[in-house]
């Protein structure tokens, strides 16, 4: 499939999934941190060459994991915050959209807004949202 973007043709749904399932079964069932992080990143360029396409500028890729390794470290917060009782938390609901919107404006400084829609989704690129449960 062809990049809208000049970026090269993308990955297929297909290519996707075949090695996003490769990289998974070829980690450990204890990752260490470093091969953790590892396939974090592997998992983001996959997303990229499948949905921007493989030859997305390797600058712009390192400003992308910039903004992941900070939004786990703010997934993880918000986590923890769920785990304190209710009544001090404000829910779990208002939290993720506040990472999820968070998320998409820090993608924006990096992605034309037709890349964030193609990335995100057209709907998601103008509501961010996390699931919830609540």
């Amino acid at each position: 499939m062809q990049s809208p973007f000049a970026h090269g043709r993308r990955l297929t749904d297909d290519e996707y999934e075949a090695a996003i399932i490769a990289l998974q079964r070829s980690l450990p069932p204890m990752p260490t941190e470093e091969q953790d992080q590892a396939a974090r990143r592997a998992e983001l360029n996959l997303a990229i060459d499948h949905r921007l396409g493989v030859n997305f500028p390797s600058e712009r890729r390192e400003a992308i994991w910039a903004i992941q390794e900070r939004m786990e470290r703010r997934r993880l917060r918000l986590l923890l915050w769920h785990l304190l009782p209710k009544p001090l938390r404000g829910g779990l609901k208002k939290g993720a959209q506040r990472v999820a919107s968070h998320l998409v404006r820090e993608y924006a400084a990096v992605l034309t807004p037709a890349e964030l829609e193609e990335f995100f989704g057209v709907e998601e690129a103008k509501n961010p949202a996390l699931p919830s449960r609540e």
